[in-house]
């Protein structure tokens, strides 16, 4: 894993740059307006910040609506909006001041956040709370799986949520891991006897492409994600003819998902039974940095991800992306996907919709053509 320093040979995350807006300033030094601006800058940015119609694109012909805040009227097409329509923040309650200070929270949460700590810190309740960081993965989610890689790329696979809880008793662990090895090893399951093991874990395989910079000690520079219930080669194609443009060189392991992809780019394996290393360089360092931190954002964080594992794997692509800029940068980055359109209404009346009809979220399954329902 590469160290991020700045010039001066400091570690990034203790530099002045890293700290770039703190929460002194946004409550104490920020007024209402300024907030405001920040807001309409980021959602309008092609009018410099003056509200534009969603309907007609019309500039000149919106009005602010008399003593309701943040509310437009367009005079050419009747249309009434405001400042988060159509939006991820469509119809929330919070105050911008208050969204903006949960985002520069965020922000700063290196191996991210549980629900349950961003709500008492940000003074929200959970459920609110709980929504809001999703709304976040899903706009995550949506701009992953745009991105397209080219150049020098790794690709890798590991599994999630797929292991199976001990027995209380010592001795009842032991004996149950026996039969399942014997077994394993002769290929039948009438050596379990009787003993049917009491929860079989579902696959759940996570595919991580990333483009490795050419400059000495940058590491990845631009991830993407995508879901499979295993590593299989019908799967890796698909996520890799929608992200990895043609002309790119390919590193992988051995796994013989991998294989065909020879036919297509420049393949470099390398056999980990043997070493970690190609005798060549080639490696796929920065495709399991990823699954480290990953694997650290579930341990010491959000511990099970449930359905919602791709969004999860979305939000740790992108702090591995923007790891080595400021939390004012990543905050404002964070607000304008939340002001983009969410045309398919994600997340939006969550807990009055979804959970009174006893339905699930199903998020875009990142290019592969799962859907996280169907895998959970």
């Amino acid at each position: 894993m590469e160290r991020i320093r700045t010039s001066n040979g400091v570690h990034f995350l203790l530099s002045a740059e890293a700290r770039e807006l703190t929460l002194e300033v946004l409550y104490a030094k920020l007024s209402n307006d300024d907030v405001s601006r920040i807001f309409h800058m980021i959602r309008w940015p092609e009018t410099k910040g003056q509200p534009c119609c969603p309907h007609c694109k019309e500039t000149e012909c919106v009005v602010t609506v008399p003593k309701r805040a943040l509310l437009y009227r367009c005079k050419k097409c009747e249309l009434m909006f405001s400042l988060t329509s159509g939006t991820f923040l469509h119809a929330s309650k919070l105050s911008l001041r208050t969204v903006l200070a949960a985002l520069l929270l965020l922000a700063d949460a290196v191996k991210g956040m549980s629900a349950s700590q961003f709500s008492r810190q940000v003074g929200i309740q959970y459920k609110t709370a709980f929504v809001l960081m999703h709304k976040i993965r899903a706009s995550l989610l949506v701009e992953n799986s745009k991105v397209l890689l080219e150049g020098n790329v790794q690709i890798d696979g590991a599994y999630f949520d797929t292991k199976e809880r001990k027995p209380n008793e010592h001795k009842a662990a032991r004996e149950q891991a026996a039969l399942e090895k014997a077994a394993r090893e002769n290929g039948a399951q009438e050596a379990l006897g009787d003993e049917k093991p009491a929860w079989k874990p579902t696959p759940r395989c996570i595919l991580v492409a990333r483009q490795v910079s050419g400059e000495r000690g940058r590491g990845g520079v631009k991830t993407v994600i995508g879901f499979a219930p295993c590593e299989n080669g019908v799967d890796v194609d698909a996520f890799v003819a929608k992200h990895i443009a043609d002309g790119a060189t390919v590193t992988s392991d051995e796994h013989r998902a991998y294989a065909m992809l020879v036919a297509h780019f420049d393949l470099k394996q390398v056999n980990h039974s043997e070493r970690y290393s190609g005798p060549k360089g080639e490696n796929i360092n920065q495709a399991e940095s990823y699954f480290s931190r990953f694997r650290r954002m579930q341990i010491g964080q959000n511990h099970f991800f449930g359905r919602h594992l791709l969004g999860y794997a979305a939000e740790s692509a992108w702090r591995d992306d923007n790891r080595r800029k400021s939390n004012a940068q990543n905050a404002r980055a964070l607000l304008g996907l939340l002001l983009k359109p969410n045309e398919d209404g994600l997340w939006r009346g969550f807990w009055k919709v979804y959970l009174r009809k006893g339905k699930g979220v199903t998020l875009p399954a990142g290019g592969d053509g799962a859907t996280l329902a169907s895998a959970a």
